[in-house]
């Protein structure tokens, strides 16, 4: 009797985890395009090594939604990276607008480090004065920034870059997209933005080399007893 319930009990619970598995190792979006809307609490996107996940977004008055936003993978001089692609702005008229997009990127091949990161994008200002800018940063993991944006009258530049003191196999991303249109006729306007990273091999940490050099030293005994 115990016996016969007790494969029952085990019946079931294969079935549930079986049921279960599915949802809780879905694997990511491979290489092409997704709305945000999408990737927010999913596994994200595979972009080459790169795997971009744990999407969030805040934003308003005028910047678009979630399922207004696409986000791609791209290259660019050689780099992974994503791009968002969305009618991000401010119109004329009350006060600012803003966006704040967050994810998580992870090198899944061991065999690198993420060394430097790019920012660009076409952030404008249209028919009188204003601003709108990107800013972007990596907490907790490195305390860079960088930033493109177009004032008017002031600056104006569309790329940055930012190298990393270390190499890190995990970065949080934080974009703050920002737009005011001061002038009555002025519009603050970003159509896009691509985030790309650099990488490097990385370097085997002291324990493995120490391994290392006494597998070689045990080889190298190995050899010499064989020749005596």
């Amino acid at each position: 009797m115990l016996f016969r319930h007790f494969k029952w009990f085990a019946a079931v619970g294969l079935a549930v985890l079986v049921c279960a598995v599915p949802a809780a190792f879905a694997a990511p979006i491979q290489g092409g395009q997704a709305t945000l809307s999408a990737l927010i609490g999913a596994d994200g996107i595979q972009c080459g090594d790169k795997l971009f996940s744990d999407f969030g977004y805040l934003y308003g008055p005028d910047m678009p939604a979630a399922s207004r936003v696409n986000v791609a993978c791209i290259t660019v001089a050689g780099n992974l990276g994503i791009r968002f692609q969305g009618g991000f702005g401010d119109s004329p008229g009350g006060g600012p607008s803003d966006a704040v997009i967050s994810y998580t990127v992870t090198v899944t091949d061991p065999r690198f480090v993420i060394t430097d990161a790019h920012l660009q994008g076409n952030a404008k200002v249209l028919g009188g004065t204003g601003i709108m800018s990107v800013v972007e940063t990596f907490l907790p993991d490195a305390p860079n920034t960088m930033s493109i944006y177009d004032i008017v009258p002031g600056p104006h530049t569309q790329a940055d870059s930012t190298i990393f003191a270390t190499g890190h196999t995990t970065l949080h991303v934080q974009k703050d997209i920002y737009g005011l249109a001061t002038g009555d006729t002025s519009f603050a306007t970003l159509s896009f933005v691509d985030q790309t990273y650099s990488q490097t091999a990385a370097v085997p940490e002291p324990g493995t080399l120490g391994l290392l050099g006494i597998g070689l030293l045990g080889l190298g005994g190995y050899s010499w007893r064989r020749r005596r």
